[in-house]
């Protein structure tokens, strides 16, 4: 008996948790028709923490109290196509594993043909984005000042003041947007060039010590190298040559 006992295999301890923290913005982050988390950074942060021996627990946030969450410690980091450029000081970054373009987006029938077209225009915007920094402090090359700057807290709003003309234009991420608005092709027109080319990346609060930033920089790294980012953007019909030029060596 007392041998049996001792031949008992003992359970397997569970995994640490990496909370992430994130809005729905499709296709990087969203819920899917079976209400599971799903999206670019779901999958790439699953694999990321599969490799590095965490458990990704996903929690959808309101994307303004963001940095609240993050300095409680209510989540471990931000990560939803989360902007680096411009932002490199105020957090610990993971990345950048990919680049998306932030860009404007208007009527089909608009006479908005360039950005200093902006110019005493109303523009809508998700709230605590880089568009909305980018025109409040008059970042946006050629736009000496706006009408207004709408902030809303989540994609269909920002669409529905263009769509209903409270506003002019929309700005945000290229690649967001497009998904938003598939299946009304001829409707929109993305002003040529973009806003900015941003590097994305996963956030943890400026003075956490847990080394977690640091090992998931170097997985990000991996997974790049590896053609793992690659092959899960493809899937969801992203450009990875475009999205990764400058991020793998040779590009």
């Amino acid at each position: 008996l007392v041998l049996c006992g001792c031949g008992r295999q003992e359970q397997e301890e569970p995994l640490p948790k990496l909370v992430i923290g994130s809005d729905n913005y499709e296709p990087y982050f969203y819920l899917d028709e079976g209400g599971s988390f799903a999206g670019i950074d779901v999958e790439i942060a699953t694999e990321a923490c599969r490799r590095m021996g965490y458990e990704p627990e996903f929690q959808k946030i309101a994307w303004q109290f963001k940095d609240i969450l993050l300095e409680q410690g209510t989540v471990d980091c931000l990560w939803c196509c989360f902007s680096m450029t411009g932002r490199e000081d105020r957090y610990q970054w993971a990345g950048p594993y990919m680049y998306s373009r932030q860009v404007v987006i208007v009527q089909a029938d608009s006479d908005i043909r360039t950005l200093a077209d902006l110019n005493d225009k109303r523009i809508s915007v998700q709230i605590s984005t880089k568009p909305e920094e980018l025109f409040l402090k008059h970042q946006v090359p050629g736009v000496e000042q706006v009408d207004s700057v709408y902030c809303f807290a989540n994609t269909v709003d920002v669409f529905a003041a263009l769509d209903k003309s409270y506003v002019d234009a929309c700005a945000g991420h290229e690649t967001a947007y497009l998904t938003f608005i598939a299946g009304r092709a001829g409707e929109y027109r993305v002003l040529e060039p973009g806003l900015l080319r941003a590097g994305l990346g996963a956030a943890f609060y400026k003075d956490d010590g847990s080394g977690r930033a640091e090992a998931l920089n170097e997985m990000l790294h991996e997974l790049v190298a590896d053609g793992t980012v690659a092959a899960i953007l493809e899937s969801y019909g992203v450009d990875a040559q475009a999205a990764l030029a400058g991020l793998i060596h040779g590009q």
